[in-house]
């Protein structure tokens, strides 16, 4: 039974999984021509989709996607010497914020053995980065503002502790004096309390010990 037809079959399965993917991905020949790229590449990219085979991949766009690196990373992996896996690039074009991009790519057996095909999966991860800058500073500004209140209730219970011990010491009844002093005490439990709390985040805290 002759073959040709099961691998021509295969490669027109192998187009249309890539064509319909969900992923952004690039069908590339070994000598990096595109072979066909997913209707989800050229939406996000803006690339007219008639325009994307039979073009080599410097030449995708306005020619942003030829940078050196890049080129150079998939023709060694063409060559079998090295697998992208998570390689980083920014995107430039022309009028447009750069994008912050994460590319993986590996040969495929597309059934015809005397051809090596690339796969190529972009993912545009320049959102989660802003994202992930944004609950930073966030946790950040929330840090800085704890640590802030937490120096400003210190400094408020120490300024009680020291009207609490002038007041005892003018004071002329023993009872009030006892009393004073009691409340001394309390509030130096209180700021001895706050200073366990302000270093021991996210920790346990024995309460029993400060209000004895």
């Amino acid at each position: 039974m002759p073959t040709t037809p099961t691998v021509h079959f295969e490669a027109a399965s192998t187009l249309a999984v890539v064509v319909s993917s969900n992923e952004p991905l690039l069908f590339l020949s070994d000598d990096l021509k595109i072979i066909a790229a997913s209707a989800s590449f050229c939406r996000a990219f803006e690339i007219d989709p008639a325009s994307v085979p039979g073009r080599l991949l410097s030449e995708l766009g306005q020619g942003e996607w030829g940078m050196p690196k890049l080129q150079s990373l998939l023709m060694a992996t063409a060559s079998g010497s090295v697998k992208v896996q998570a390689y980083e690039i920014e995107l430039k074009r022309s009028g447009q914020t750069p994008r912050q991009l994460v590319v993986n790519a590996q040969t495929l057996d597309d059934g015809d053995v005397d051809r090596i095909r690339l796969l190529v999966a972009v993912t545009d991860v320049t959102d989660a980065r802003a994202e992930t800058r944004l609950k930073d500073n966030l946790i950040r500004d929330k840090a800085i503002l704890l640590q802030e209140v937490q120096h400003r209730v210190a400094n408020s219970l120490q300024i009680i502790a020291s009207v609490l011990m002038q007041s005892a010491r003018r004071v002329q009844s023993d009872e009030a004096r006892g009393h004073l002093h009691n409340a001394h005490h309390r509030v130096m439990s209180i700021a001895a309390l706050q200073r366990q709390l302000s270093t021991s985040p996210g920790g346990i805290v024995e309460l029993r010990a400060y209000f004895k």
